[in-house]
């Protein structure tokens, strides 16, 4: 009877427990939008076949339990090939290959922006400013999903209608240059990649090892048994001003409450910096450096006029491995697009915008860490997170939604990869928006809106715009309750849906933190350490 007694009281606990770490997370989640798995929740439900199953799911919010099993980040060889894994594809000589080569980056064979209508024979290059402070990204150390070139992504995915196959198994439809078109098929709510192998597996192109950057001669090599979260080098800014009083800080309160429509206007008022030369592609460099990837970087840059250029670096991963609460791991997908932001004033690095999550900080360029060694210094120096490659200012435990570290991510100074080494440029022309976040164009866009809107810089004319403007998903849909690779607990799924493109990051934000709501700019690395995990939220969120 005691042994019974004891074992009801620990259910209640468990129960109880259960339903206040829901109740926490829902209260602290900075996400303010119901996510496309949450307004999709009851037929997810119900592809479950057992009945025990959807009613728990219904309500318990304990969804999936018997499907639970170990998700490491990586599987040995032997177990892979005993599950049947897809050897991985080889690319034609004509193609992307796995390797991509410094004279090769920009694609071949391909119309050239003097092919345009209007005024395209005049390109602009990328302003050197931009080049000397661009980011150096440290790696985490045991990451196992490295940079990841999306030409070969696509050539291991297929598009698919929610769950439903386009049967588009041709690669030659969907690539870098037409990827666009998929946008006739069907609504960009419904579009996604899915990948042509049983992630699980962990095939090879989905770790992209082969694009793990090359190491500098002067690199130390981390210890990864001995990693100090606490490392960290304290920076100051000097400017003792409100940022929220520089003329850089918001240029939407520069020119006055004026919302541009975000289509048909074009910007003006450009800085004088943004050097315009007839096309004439620079001198490819026929070397790997240290910190070369050869998976490729986009760079954006968006003129907000008023002597404000912001640059945008967007790195994408193959794969997103999620974090883990109790050895449960949550928040897994296919595709991965990371981003940061150095804003400049009349060529001058003002601040820095780190994308994590559901949200991000912005600092004082003064305030982040700098680069050392030839090539690096005075450039800011960013950390990508474990598994889900989120940014951050300083190695170390970074805590996030949950209280008390329990879901968190983890950085080190591992390779150390230089996104200018190996990009592909733009130039984006968009309006501003101020406290808003201009995810989704309305309306359809024609050829000619995309000409005005996207060109390629100077030194890759021939750089592919066709996947710019896909709608879609890099990623699966995510998987329904039925598959037995899918859970979810407190509100966490096991896999989430794929990410969008870099286009729908609000290029046009009007401050630095990438959407509505607060942006504070802070002015010390110890200011961003001291953001408790409910510190953070509203700190530039993102959706």
């Amino acid at each position: 009877m005691y042994a019974l007694r004891r074992s009801l009281i620990a259910i209640v606990v468990f129960v109880g427990l259960y339903f206040a770490a829901t109740a926490l997370h829902k209260h602290l989640d900075p996400n303010t939008r119901q996510s496309e798995e949450q307004r999709e929740d009851r037929q997810w439900i119900a592809t479950s076949k057992y009945f025990l199953d959807r009613q728990s799911c219904r309500w318990l919010g304990i969804c999936g339990l018997a499907h639970y099993h170990p998700d490491p980040a990586a599987i040995s060889y032997k177990n892979r090939k005993r599950a049947g894994a897809q050897e991985p594809l080889v690319l034609g000589e004509d193609e992307y290959t796995n390797k991509i080569d410094w004279k090769d980056i920009a694609g071949n064979n391909k119309p050239v922006p003097g092919d345009w209508d209007g005024d395209s024979n005049v390109l602009k290059e990328v302003p050197q400013y931009v080049l000397d402070h661009a980011p150096l990204i440290h790696l985490y150390s045991k990451e196992q999903f490295w940079p990841s070139d999306i030409a070969e992504h696509l050539m291991h995915t297929m598009p698919y209608i929610n769950h439903t196959s386009m049967q588009m198994e041709n690669s030659s439809h969907h690539t870098v240059y037409n990827l666009h078109k998929l946008n006739e098929k069907a609504s960009w709510r419904h579009l996604f990649m899915k990948s042509k192998d049983d992630v699980e597996q962990r095939p090879e192109w989905l770790g992209s090892a082969y694009n793990k950057p090359v190491p500098y001669e002067d690199e130390e090599e981390v210890d990864e048994d001995a990693v100090d979260e606490d490392e960290y080098i304290e920076f100051t800014a000097d400017d003792s001003a409100s940022f929220e009083q520089q003329p850089w800080y918001d240029p939407f309160g520069v020119k006055g409450n004026k919302k541009a429509d975000p289509i048909t206007e074009k910007s003006n008022n450009r800085s004088p910096r943004l050097e315009l030369r007839k096309k004439n592609a620079r001198s490819p460099i026929l070397s790997s450096p240290g910190g070369y990837s050869p998976a490729p970087v986009t760079l954006v840059i968006v003129d907000k006029g008023d002597g404000i250029v912001d640059a945008f670096w967007f790195y994408f991963y193959s794969y997103n491995l999620g974090t883990t609460v109790m050895n449960v791991r949550f928040g897994n997908h296919v595709g991965d697009w990371e981003h940061s932001l150095i804003r400049f004033y009349n060529g001058v690095p003002k601040a820095v915008f780190f994308s994590a999550h559901s949200g991000g900080l912005a600092y004082s360029y003064d305030a982040v860490e700098k680069g050392e060694g030839r090539g690096r210094e005075g450039r800011p120096v960013l950390y990508s997170a474990y598994g889900s490659h989120a940014m951050y200012a300083t190695p170390g435990k970074h805590p996030y939604i949950l209280p008390f570290g329990l879901l968190a991510d983890v950085t080190d100074k591992g390779p150390l990869w230089d996104p200018a080494q190996n990009y592909l440029a733009y130039h984006y022309n968009t309006s501003i928006t101020h406290n808003a976040d201009a995810k989704f164009f309305s309306g359809s866009l024609t050829i000619q809106d995309m000409a005005d809107r996207l060109q390629p810089a100077l030194n890759n004319p021939k750089a592919p715009m066709g996947w710019w403007w896909y709608a879609g998903r890099w990623g699966d849909k995510f998987y329904t309750l039925r598959d037995f690779r899918q859970w979810r607990f407190v509100g966490q799924y096991h896999y989430v849906n794929g990410p969008f493109g870099p286009r729908f990051k609000n290029l046009g934000r009007s401050k630095p933190c990438q959407s509505r709501g607060l942006c504070t700019i802070l002015k010390s690395i110890d200011a961003g350490r001291k953001k408790s995990w409910l510190g953070r939220r509203g700190l530039g969120k993102q959706e």
